[in-house]
């Protein structure tokens, strides 16, 4: 089954292991993601102001592409999501806006793409996946982070209940490990303040991962670039000013996919991590 694919410029950059694992995982049960020919980038963030029509220029070439090649668009990288979510929705609702923007790129973008995410993709295809799980990860507890991008706003993105989700417990649980829900699971973990405010990211992340740990978790899944690095590239410091902190493993959905899977080593890419993932997947004979 071949499967129109939006990677997004992070997942060519610094998570490059999200590109890579959800390729070779998908690709293990039989799904061919056929990366969108000469895509752009979708410009980030989604700009709050409504009467900016520039900035849904970038999102609908992206979705004008995806509408020639296939009904639906999968994309892993929360922020790209959100962006074209959110984008779609006002090409969706605002005729008048759709048609500004169509006759300005010379598009004929209808509306009409399903953007999706490969959570809900899973969901659709549970059967697939689930007979793709070889190795046993029964003992793993993997703290669910979602973060800001997949839940909100409710309306627009759709995506699961922003205040309740359940959608990556059902993953982590699909993938034999043992989904730990947290209070914090849907809080900013800073985002891109670690750039202008690093103090304020710093804090959020930490009271993310005490909560998860406290919880039970013994590791961190997500799906974000920006949540993944905040929570992982960042916890030497955090521990410098919080001497209470315990190390934790922050691993993508994917990687867990490929451990699952029992595909080779080599492709999970543990080398990305900079929390050391080796002595648990040791304690608990995954490694």
């Amino acid at each position: 089954m071949k499967v129109s694919y939006y990677p997004g410029c992070d997942l060519y950059t610094k998570a490059k292991v999200l590109n890579d694992s959800i390729r070779i995982s998908f690709s293990a049960v039989g799904m061919e993601l056929k990366e969108l020919a000469n895509w752009y980038c979708c410009g980030t963030t989604f700009t709050l102001a409504r009467d900016n029509k520039m900035s849904l220029i970038a999102p609908l070439r992206i979705l004008a592409k995806a509408q020639k090649e296939n009904g639906s668009l999968l994309v892993p990288c929360s922020i790209c999501y959100n962006t074209l979510k959110r984008a779609n929705y006002i090409f969706k609702n605002d005729p008048d806006t759709l048609k500004i923007i169509n006759e300005h790129l010379g598009e004929d973008y209808n509306g009409e793409e399903k953007v999706v995410h490969p959570f809900e993709f899973i969901r659709e295809h549970r059967e697939e996946f689930k007979n793709g799980v070889k190795k046993s990860l029964e003992n793993l507890k993997l703290g669910c982070y979602y973060g800001c991008y997949l839940l909100r706003p409710k309306d627009e993105i759709g995506f699961d209940d922003p205040e309740s989700p359940t959608i990556m417990e059902d993953f982590v649980q699909l993938m034999g490990a043992q989904p730990v829900s947290f209070p914090l699971k849907v809080e900013c973990c800073g985002s891109y303040l670690i750039v202008n405010s690093p103090e304020a990211a710093l804090e959020a992340s930490y009271k993310i991962l005490k909560n998860a740990r406290e919880k039970g978790a013994e590791a961190i899944v997500t799906s974000c670039p920006v949540c993944h690095y905040n929570l992982d590239n960042f916890q030497t410091r955090i521990a410098g000013i919080h001497p209470d902190h315990k190390f934790i493993p922050v691993f993508y959905f994917s990687q867990i996919m490929a451990m699952a899977f029992g595909l080779p080593v080599e492709v999970w890419g543990l080398e990305y991590n900079k929390v050391n993932p080796t002595n648990l997947l040791k304690e608990h004979k995954i490694l």
